[in-house]
């Protein structure tokens, strides 16, 4: 009987609100945020929004302000690219280039009106394909480079 008595004391105070830690007034403050800041946000969601458990992917703005991308390789997929060879491996990471080049480009253009008509893909997006060193302590390797629309080679299977 006690124990059935404490069993529904526990439910009803597990049931009962509690007060959250962030106030809802201190969340609806406005912000103030450059267009930069923003942009460099959103590309930030981005590239989390296209990860795979085969591989990450990190979207950011430079400090010259162009949109840069990092394409992290898992080992399993590294090695898979490996062995499928050189010209299917540049249609894989040519595929994902363009890929991110192109959500980058809508975005901009459906939620940056004032940076849209000044973004040039050509110019100002580029990348590089990264894969984990040999070693455990080993540093990571540039597979290859994305630039002007073109992959450039630094590695070859």
């Amino acid at each position: 009987m006690v124990a059935a008595m404490l069993a529904g004391v526990l439910l009803l105070l597990a049931s009962t609100p509690t007060l959250a830690e962030l106030r809802g007034d201190d969340l609806t403050l406005p912000r103030q945020v450059t267009e930069g800041g923003w942009l460099d946000l959103r590309l930030q969601i981005l590239g989390l929004g296209l990860s795979y458990p085969a591989y990450r992917v990190s979207v950011a703005l430079t400090d010259s302000n162009q949109v840069r991308f990092e394409f992290w390789i898992s080992s399993p997929m590294a090695q898979h690219l490996s062995d499928a060879g050189r010209e299917e491996t540049e249609r894989i990471l040519a595929y994902h280039a363009k890929g991110i080049q192109k959500r980058v480009a809508d975005m901009i253009g459906k939620e940056f009106p004032v940076l849209s008509p000044r973004y040039d893909g050509r110019r100002d997006f580029k990348g590089e394909f990264m894969t984990p060193g040999v070693e455990l302590d080993s540093e990571p390797e540039r597979w290859a480079r994305w630039r002007e629309e073109t992959l450039e080679w630094s590695w070859h299977p």
